[in-house]
């Protein structure tokens, strides 16, 4: 860190080498105008700077801090090196704590005159200047002639009632960490940067982050701090943004994501045995209760985070399962949250689940695919699942078996992501859901079915018979494949016949289904 000093006649110099334990120092916060016209570091040592009209507000800031009795001052455009990206990016990950150790910080509002409301300037809505709002102990505000406004404190209400940051932030009675991971996101919502990565950069030190700079990464780089973020916090509200971007990643791209959720707080988590939220390179680990509602695979997850005012009534977010297997998710219908009343379930039956949602962005939706089209929603209110044929079946275990006979993937999948199913029930033929699916080809169902918990690879009905030996029976080589890679199925479990899979394959003469089976 490098500061300014003012001398007689409106001269500046530049503080190169400063003491470990920093002198006290102001700190000026304004906005840019046109780059040719702010004073740079290169200026500075040229000489060439008093020429440009950005020199006029070093000046003023300058003289405010040695009437103040303050020997140094720092001004973020002549201050730092920005040909060294090395400095460049120390600069800005240390920006915060630079305004936060401040003496006092003058916000310069170079667009505010006598006649303007305050409240109206270009400063309350550039992504840089929300930092320097919150950091410094005193802010005091100046206009176009360096007149005074007042101060943080005193304007309190009016700048809470622009930027929609609670006073008690503002007045430093509730420290900026307290509040959400949403809230404070929502403080960015209205904010614009002059490049897209900024911000991001601009809110590293409101989340206490620190990471590298790339710039030309555009919006990855607000998907890189909340998976920064996501490293040291477990709130759920960094999940709980709505927008029309239906890319399909839980993490948003940009604070604009999050301008409703300004009274999203967290809350305690649901699951007594509390696991983090991790990240990997496949997506975001975390626990939530997991409900499906509708055809397409499509479900919502109730979330660790609620309104304020709302009792316990917590966010819910649309999670399409891309897998089949409800361990690969991805966000869906991202513009609004999920209205499904979880109150009226047995938790049992919803249990809390360790989901994989989708972290990055999808570049593009599969062609005719619709996010938005309308949900065939599946009654769980009442005892019965809604099939094809608009047949009712009871709510009871085979009902499962009878999904996967006569009803659809969707169907069974809805099942699937109940607690109070049970996979292995057997029917009046001891054949379970996997042994009708193995049976009948239906690869899809019997993935789902192999990556529930608890169920029987092998299970024998009346006859002996595996959905392994069925599989292999009637030629659904897909299926077989499906079995094998589970590493459980019985290779050599024979039938009440003698016969095994594999003596069923060579009986048959498929060498290449008797190879698979080797």
């Amino acid at each position: 860190m490098r500061l300014l000093q003012i001398r007689g006649c409106d001269e500046l110099s530049l503080v190169e080498r400063l003491p470990d334990d920093l002198p006290p120092y102001a700190i000026l916060s304004h906005t840019w105008g046109p780059s040719n016209e702010e004073v740079t570091y290169q200026d500075l040592l040229d000489g060439k700077g008093k020429e440009k009209v950005g020199y006029r507000k070093l000046i003023l800031c300058g003289r405010q801090a040695a009437q103040e009795g303050f020997q140094y001052f720092w001004v973020d455009t002549c201050c730092i090196d920005k040909t060294s990206s090395a400095e460049l990016s120390e600069a800005i990950n240390s920006m915060y704590s630079w305004y936060q150790s401040a003496g006092v910080c003058y916000a310069y509002l170079a667009d505010i005159g006598p006649e303007d409301s305050f409240s109206t300037s270009k400063w309350f809505t550039r992504g840089w200047t929300l930092q320097e709002l919150l950091a410094p102990e005193e802010v005091i505000f100046f206009d176009k002639s360096w007149s005074l406004l007042g101060t943080r404190a005193g304007l309190g209400e009016e700048i809470s009632e622009c930027t929609r940051i609670s006073v008690s932030v503002l007045s430093q009675a509730e420290p900026v960490e307290t509040f959400s991971v949403a809230q404070r996101m929502s403080w960015a919502a209205e904010r614009k940067t002059t490049r897209i990565e900024d911000i991001a950069y601009c809110l590293l030190g409101i989340f206490n982050i620190n990471m590298p700079l790339i710039y030309g990464e555009g919006e990855n780089a607000f998907i890189r701090l909340q998976e920064e973020i996501l490293k040291i916090s477990d709130d759920h509200s960094i999940f709980a943004w709505r927008s029309t971007d239906d890319r399909g990643g839980c993490l948003a791209t940009s604070p604009a994501s999050f301008r409703k959720s300004g009274n999203i707080v967290q809350c305690l988590a649901l699951d007594s045995s509390y696991d983090p939220v991790i990240l990997s390179g496949k997506g975001v680990h975390l626990n939530v209760r997991f409900m499906g509602i509708g055809h397409d695979k499509l479900g919502c997850a109730k979330l660790d985070c609620h309104e304020q005012g709302s009792g316990d009534e917590r966010i819910s977010i649309y999670l399409r399962d891309t897998s089949l297997t409800m361990r690969h998710l991805r966000r869906a219908k991202t513009e609004e949250f999920a209205q499904t009343d979880f109150g009226d379930f047995v938790s049992s039956r919803y249990p809390v689940r360790r989901l994989c949602i989708q972290k990055s962005r999808v570049e593009s939706r599969r062609k005719g695919q619709l996010y938005g089209e309308p949900v065939r929603t599946i009654s769980v209110t009442v005892a019965s699942v809604q099939l094809p044929r608009e047949e009712k079946m009871a709510e009871s275990p085979k009902s499962l078996i009878e999904a996967v006979k006569i009803g659809t993937e969707d169907d069974v999948w809805l099942l699937l992501t109940r607690g109070d199913i049970e996979v292995n029930k057997e029917d009046y033929s001891n054949y379970t859901a996997l042994t009708h699916a193995a049976s009948n080809g239906k690869e899809n169902i019997v993935k789902m079915l192999l990556n529930h918990t608890g169920i029987d690879i092998s299970p024998q009905c009346v006859d002996g018979r595996t959905p392994l030996w069925w599989a292999v029976r009637n030629e659904h080589r897909a299926v077989v494949r499906l079995l094998l890679e589970t590493g459980k199925a019985k290779v050599n479990l024979a039938d009440k016949d003698g016969s095994t899979p594999l003596f069923v394959a060579v009986r048959s003469g498929n060498l290449a289904m008797a190879q698979l089976l080797l």
